[in-house]
Formats: C-alpha cells, sequence, structure tokens
C-alpha cells in the first residue's frame, strides 16, 4: 500500500506522485540525498569560494574586491539563517507536503552566487556599488529614528526608576 516500489516507504499516503525513471517508479519527494548536501554545500559555498578567493589575492585581480563581498555576505547570511532560518523555511514547510526542497534552493542560489559563467555576487555587488548613495540615506535615516525612539525610551526610564 505504498508508492514506492521497495514498500520502504511507510509514512507516506497511498497515493503520493512518482516519477518514472529508467522504468522504475521513484518517489517524487526524494530529492537530492540529504547525506550528499553538507559535502556540496561545503565544495560550493566555502572551498571554490576559498580557492578562488586565494587565486584572486595572489594574482592581484579586480576580483579581490568580489570575493571579499562574498566573503561579508556569507557572513551576513549565516548570521541571518542563524536567527531567522525558522522564518524563511515557513514556504517550504507548506511545501515539503509534497516535495522537499529547501536544501536543493540553497545549493541552487549558492551555485549562481559563485559560478563564473553567472557570478550572481559580481552583479549584486555592483548593484549595491551603484545604489549606494540611496541605501546610505535610507540606513542614515532609519538609524536616525531608531535613535530617537532608544533615546526617548531610555530617558523615560531614567526618569521612571530613577
Amino acid at each position: 500500500a505504498s508508492c514506492c516500489p521497495l514498500n520502504c516507504w511507510p509514512r507516506r499516503p497511498l497515493r503520493c506522485p512518482a516519477l518514472s525513471v529508467s522504468g522504475r517508479q521513484v518517489p517524487a519527494t526524494s530529492m537530492f540525498p540529504y547525506f550528499m548536501v553538507l559535502p556540496v554545500w561545503i565544495a560550493l559555498a566555502f572551498l571554490f569560494p576559498l580557492v578562488q578567493t586565494l587565486h584572486a589575492l595572489k594574482s592581484k585581480s579586480e576580483d579581490r574586491k568580489t570575493w571579499l563581498f562574498y566573503w561579508v555576505a556569507y557572513a551576513t547570511a549565516t548570521w541571518v539563517l542563524y536567527y531567522f532560518e525558522w522564518l524563511i523555511r515557513i514556504p517550504f514547510y507548506v511545501l515539503s507536503f509534497y516535495i522537499d526542497l529547501y536544501y536543493e534552493v540553497q545549493l541552487l542560489a549558492v551555485f549562481f552566487l559563485v559560478c563564473p559563467k553567472f557570478f550572481v555576487i559580481k552583479q549584486i555587488q555592483e548593484h549595491l556599488l551603484s545604489n549606494t548613495a540611496a541605501i546610505e540615506n535610507i540606513v542614515s535615516e532609519k538609524l536616525g529614528q531608531a535613535t530617537e525612539v532608544a533615546t526617548k525610551e531610555l530617558k523615560g526610564m531614567k526618569d521612571k526608576y530613577f
């Protein structure tokens, strides 16, 4: 009563979608094997950029700034995922009832960021550099508003407690 020909998926519903691969029925939920996600992630997100960074530093090419930007973006994304992964996973949780794509989407995003054919990280860097003035204005405005709110709250706490 399982969609898997080997009856190894007892938790799946009776009518789960299946793909035909070389004449075999494979459950649609089996995407990239999980034991391969971490090695591919390390190779794509860490080792390849590390080698490219060292090459750019050694040859003193123009890509040094791009790879520095990549490592800053990597650190920022790591921090954001550490604190807000639960929020990012919500759409993938809903989608996981049919197919689990969370790790595949992460790998695909990193692939597009660092692959020399696409090199999306350079496009992002150029976009941010071309809009630096607008970004600076927005950040300083929001920082000023946050400073006003914090000062007002601290003054209120000082008056209330001291």
